[in-house]
């Protein structure tokens, strides 16, 4: 994150109309640079490179109109994510992000981004359909052959979710107003934007296991940062006090973009040549000229990042040939950026159009789905030595490992202590994350269902476990406590993020139970894990959903962080209890199953060494014994943290009562005093009630008794004296 916040307040109000036009030409010449490039591609590419992959040539116009939509998608993806991480530095200390005019313009200039990458995504949806089933526009006059182009390949669900994600972008720029919808559409856009990506050529040839990762890391990460400078310059078009590109030039956080953005490029390029020359194919130069983008892009940040201290708030101070030379310094980095922004995009969208090398490199079977061979049976020593990096969780893992051992180090330096047991739960936790998916239990989880259930339980229920007890909330909040305003600023919203309605909608017990439990169910007893297995990514996707599922499930139990919702322990206990019988009945279910899961997808394989339906049996038993030991450990785990908090409530409150600042012991004593004389006074007028109810009774049986009888109890001599006066009293008045 870039602190842009000081440098906004008291600006001219700059952003007119006029203002802006100087950025709207830059977007425009981007756009049209961009989709020339593209273009000018797919017509020189020709018929060729459809039918050396085994499609038929959609046509010249489907081909034109492929390149534009395109690189409009890029370009204007790239525009709208930056923009709106854009909108997210600059905020208020409300939950208000629109408090200044630099931050009006930026959520002006998103609304428009937004809307023109919702409408290329949309036209892509069909369009692409047509191109990647080889069917020209006149297939838009039959229903049938629409149909097909609509359901023939992956790529129009693909852009669908785009789609939305676009949409839902701009709807938060044009109707929301809190910091927490904003981020939530940032994180929606990064994760939507892959959809297009996974499926492509990354999808295709050996290694592309390891290509694709690259990819998933490398897009999300490649359109925020490009974004952020693109937008900064935009900005400075509109408001060239505003400095944002100088800030983003010296943030330490967007140079560790960069250089993660160029390694996997590295590694995506190794992949795509697939051993072949880098300049004997058209990929090879269209990577070069990225890199050379790359290459001016950091050129320019380096010239912009002293370029602030010129121009800052003493720059009345500097000479005229200083301040013209920070000028053009400035002038150029602006140029800079747009340049290799530009390049970067128009390659992107080129690359799409031409078919990489490795579309073309041999291949067997098992690597065609698996992207690498699993030959030797998977016995211990197998899967001790057999490794294969994970790269996707390496790098998840490693970041997430880093960022908490800053995290603590800061609050070491500051003399504050954080718990050891809680970095050894984080750091352990994921630890066991690389070894499980780089060693061979990861390697041939893809092909044996027994090693992916080993797996399953280890992701869904150990690793999250763990890690919820590493506190890393609690930690973020405690290391940006009193460090700076860039700090302050983290606190705020990483408290207004868990004080957000649909993180409290998220997190519900109810919520998180049904989804922990389900997707038991709707992965295994559907046809949903014979499709996705299929594909890399979706292994991916299956991984990932299952710590991120584990770590809010396990939250609501074990975890150390605070939470909208918090469940007392007895409540945690009796949520772990109602659990254990679901993964118990999966298990079972699986073990007695006549037919298979994925079974066509395991034939396909044709392994010599597996034995599908030995191995989903072996599969129901680690599902019912590996969700019933992990759980009881976690009992075991609530029970300790129970008594724990109460030894902890009981020496605080001895704490407090040998201070003299609890007085619950006065007030218990008083509450015993007012309960014994409200008792005693009870009592009296049960008492008293008892003697009239008495009195009342015997009348009534010496009523029924007889006058000799009644005359003979108490009562009935009371009344014969009470007549007797009465009747004296007459007699005297008389006489």
């Amino acid at each position: 994150m870039v602190d842009t916040t000081t440098a906004v307040r008291g600006e001219p109000a700059s952003g007119t109309d006029t203002a802006k036009a100087p950025a709207a030409a830059a977007v425009l010449t981007i756009s049209v640079i961009a989709a020339t490039v593209a273009i000018i591609t797919g017509i020189l590419a020709g018929p060729e490179v459809y039918t050396s992959i085994a499609r038929g040539f959609p046509g010249s116009a489907v081909v034109v109109l492929v390149a534009v939509l395109r690189s409009v998608h890029e370009v204007f993806s790239v525009l709208s994510l930056g923009m709106l991480a854009v909108v997210l530095m600059f905020t208020s200390r409300t939950t208000r992000p629109g408090w200044s005019r630099t931050s009006m313009t930026a959520r002006g200039l998103l609304r428009a981004f937004s809307a023109i990458w919702a409408t290329a995504a949309l036209l892509l949806t069909v369009v692409d359909g047509l191109n990647t089933n080889g069917m020209t526009l006149a297939a838009l006059n039959d229903p049938g052959q629409m149909g097909f182009a609509l359901t023939g390949t992956f790529y129009p669900a693909a852009w669908l979710i785009v789609t939305v994600a676009a949409f839902i972008v701009f709807a938060v720029s044009l109707l929301a107003e809190s910091w927490a919808a904003h981020a939530v559409s940032l994180w929606i856009g990064m994760v939507a934007i892959l959809a297009p990506v996974v499926i492509s050529q990354v999808l295709v040839g050996p290694n592309h296991d390891l290509g694709e990762d690259a990819a998933i890391i490398q897009t999300p990460l490649a359109t925020v940062v490009l974004g952020l400078l693109a937008a900064g310059v935009l900005l400075e078009l509109v408001h060239p006090h505003c400095g944002a590109l100088g800030r983003m030039a010296r943030s330490k956080l967007m140079w560790v973009g960069i250089i993660v953005i160029a390694c996997a490029d590295v590694v995506i390029s190794v992949f795509k040549l697939a051993g072949t020359p880098l300049l004997d194919s058209t990929t090879g130069w269209q990577l070069l000229t990225r890199w050379a983008a790359l290459a001016v892009i950091v050129i320019a940040l380096v010239a912009a990042a002293p370029a602030k201290v010129r121009n800052g708030a003493h720059h009345g101070d500097a000479s005229p040939a200083s301040a013209r030379s920070g000028s053009a310094r400035t002038g150029a980095a602006r140029v800079g950026v747009l340049v290799g922004v530009t390049v970067w995009a128009a390659m992107t969208a080129s690359m799409v159009l031409v078919p990489s090398p490795n579309y073309f490199a041999p291949n067997s079977t098992v690597a065609v789905f698996l992207g690498y061979t699993v030959e030797a049976a998977p016995d211990p020593i197998v899967l001790l030595t057999h490794w294969r990096i994970n790269l996707l969780l390496t790098s998840v893992a490693v970041a997430a490992m880093t960022a908490y051992g800053f995290g603590v180090l800061r609050l070491r330096r500051r003399g504050d202590s954080w718990p050891v047991i809680r970095t050894i739960c984080w750091m352990t936790g994921w630890i066991i994350t690389i070894v499980l998916m780089s060693s061979g239990l990861g390697k041939y989880s893809p092909a044996d269902f027994g090693i992916h259930m080993i797996v399953h339980m280890t992701l869904n229920m150990l690793i999250p476990s763990l890690l919820v007890g590493g506190g890393p909330i609690t930690l973020l909040l405690r290391a940006t406590t009193g460090t700076g305003r860039l700090g302050r600023q983290i606190h705020a919203r990483v408290n207004q993020l868990i004080a957000w309605k649909g993180l409290r909608m998220l997190l519900h017990p109810l919520f998180v139970f049904v989804v922990y439990v389900a997707s038991y169910y709707a992965l295994y007893l559907t046809p949903l894990f014979g499709e996705i297995i299929r594909y890399h990514w979706g292994h991916q996707l299956m991984n990932v959903h299952f710590i991120i599922v584990g770590y809010m499930f396990f939250s609501l139990v074990v975890g150390v962080d605070k939470l909208p919702i918090e469940l007392p322990h007895i409540g945690r206990l009796g949520y772990v209890i109602a659990a254990m019988p679901f993964h118990a009945f999966f298990g079972i279910v699986l073990m007695m199953t006549n037919t298979p899961v994925a079974q066509n997808f395991y034939r396909t394989l044709d392994l010599p060494w597996l034995d599908i339906a030995a191995e989903q049996y072996f599969a129901g038993g680690i599902a019912w014994a590996g969700g019933e030991l992990p759980l009881l450990g976690v009992v075991i785990v609530l029970a300790v943290q129970w008594t724990k908090q109460d030894k902890r409530d009981a020496r605080r409150f001895d704490r407090h009562e040998d201070a003299g600042l609890s007085d619950e012991f006065s007030a218990y004593n008083d509450m015993l005093r007012k309960l014994a004389e409200r008792d005693g006074v009870v009592a009296a007028d049960s008492e008293s009630d008892a003697a009239a109810d008495s009195v009342a009774s015997s009348a009534d049986s010496s009523a029924e008794a007889g006058p000799e009888t009644a005359a003979n109890t108490p009562a009935g001599s009371a009344n014969s004296a009470a007549s007797s006066a009465a009747q004296e009293g007459t007699n005297e008045r008389e006489q």
